[in-house]
Order: C-alpha cells, then sequence, then structure tokens
C-alpha cells in the first residue's frame, strides 16, 4: 500500500520533481526585447523617410528643356549665350526691406527691361522664390523716356522685392523673359544658373560655371 501511493504522488517515475527546469515566458528574455526593439526602430526609420520622400520631393529644374516627338531634349542655347556674351552680374538682397538689386555687365546688343530671378531650394520647395526684376537706372533719360532698352557698356541695375527673406545654399537662376518655343527650344535670350549660399547684405557673383 504505500508503494502504490508513492507512484501516484510521482508520475515521472521516481525522478524528483525538483529537477524539473524552470518555464520562462518569451517577454522576460533580455534577448527578446532587444530583438523587437531593432525591428521597431527599423520600421519607424524608414516610415519616416517615406514619408519625407513623398512630402518634400526635390522639384528643382535648373536645365531648359523642350519636348520633340516623343523624346525629350535639354536645351543649352541660353546658357551658352550667355558664355559667350560674358553676361555676368552682382545680386545683393537688403536685410531690413528684401530688396533685391542686380548689376549686370557683359556685351549683349541690348539689355531687356525685365528678368527673372529664381531661388530655388534643394530640399524644400515651399521655400522656392521667384520674382522679376526691374531695369532700374544704367540708361539714359532719353532712351528710358522711349522704353528702349539699355545699350552695350551701360551696366543697368535689376531690382525686385521678395515677400519674405531668404538664406542657406539655394540654386540660383537669372535668366530673360523668352517663350519657350514647342519642338524647337529657346532661339533667344541668356540664362545664369549656379548654386550659392544666400545670406541677405552680402554680394554674390552670378556667373554660369566655367563661364
Amino acid at each position: 500500500m504505500t508503494q502504490s501511493s508513492t507512484s501516484r504522488d510521482n508520475p515521472t517515475g521516481g525522478q524528483p520533481a525538483t529537477n524539473r527546469e524552470p518555464f520562462t515566458p518569451w517577454y522576460r528574455e533580455p534577448w527578446a526585447w532587444y530583438i523587437v526593439g531593432i525591428l521597431l526602430v527599423t520600421f519607424a526609420w524608414g516610415g519616416f523617410q517615406v514619408y519625407t520622400a513623398f512630402t518634400h520631393q526635390d522639384s528643382v529644374v535648373i536645365d531648359d528643356y523642350y519636348k520633340n516627338g516623343k523624346t525629350i531634349n535639354q536645351d543649352m542655347t541660353r546658357i551658352e549665350n550667355a558664355r559667350s556674351l560674358a553676361v555676368a552680374g552682382t545680386l545683393t538682397i537688403d536685410e531690413l526691406i528684401g530688396e533685391v538689386r542686380v548689376t549686370m555687365q557683359g556685351n549683349p546688343e541690348v539689355w531687356p527691361g525685365q528678368l527673372k530671378l529664381s531661388f530655388l531650394s534643394p530640399v524644400f520647395k515651399d521655400k522656392d522664390r521667384t520674382i522679376v526684376l526691374n531695369r532700374s537706372f544704367g540708361i539714359s533719360a532719353k532712351s528710358a523716356a522711349d522704353s528702349n532698352p539699355a545699350q552695350p557698356g551701360q551696366n543697368p541695375m535689376y531690382v525686385g522685392q521678395l515677400d519674405v527673406l531668404v538664406a542657406g545654399r539655394y540654386y540660383l537662376q537669372l535668366e530673360t523673359l523668352d517663350e519657350l518655343i514647342p519642338e524647337v527650344g529657346y532661339e533667344t535670350g541668356w540664362k545664369i544658373t549656379l548654386e550659392a549660399v544666400v545670406s541677405p547684405g552680402i554680394p554674390i557673383t552670378l556667373k554660369n560655371p566655367d563661364a
């Protein structure tokens, strides 16, 4: 009778219960949380990168392009014109009122009455700014009254106004207001494009690289 009772109390066939390995839930293991932590950080960082890529797309377009049939062609006409005419300028932004002044030099046959200046952010599209600059002086009183363009050698100044001051690294584009002809490109005008650090009050030389 004593032997039968002992067998029922110890179903493992005589092995003491104290020798069985204790069971530990996975969430109490440090290595498990280490792996879970790596996965969470990876998914969070990947999701942030995808969100940034879709909400802050780089929309900068520096060169001129035109479509000819089903092909997209790059048009270097205006940049080459600026180089051959030695067109360059000096840009200054008034740090108090945001007035933009560009003094030009070069050898065009005529200086236009207006130029377009673009500040294009390499990262954030909402920081892009484009303004029209009007010729201020550098022409004679007679030609101003007749609305004739300034002539070569007069180094005209162009003036515009920024609604918000810009600062930091930007792609700058200074160009004439010429019309892009479909399937042909630009036939006239010139364009300066460069990358520069913009700081109000500090002059910036506007000149095509390798010009």
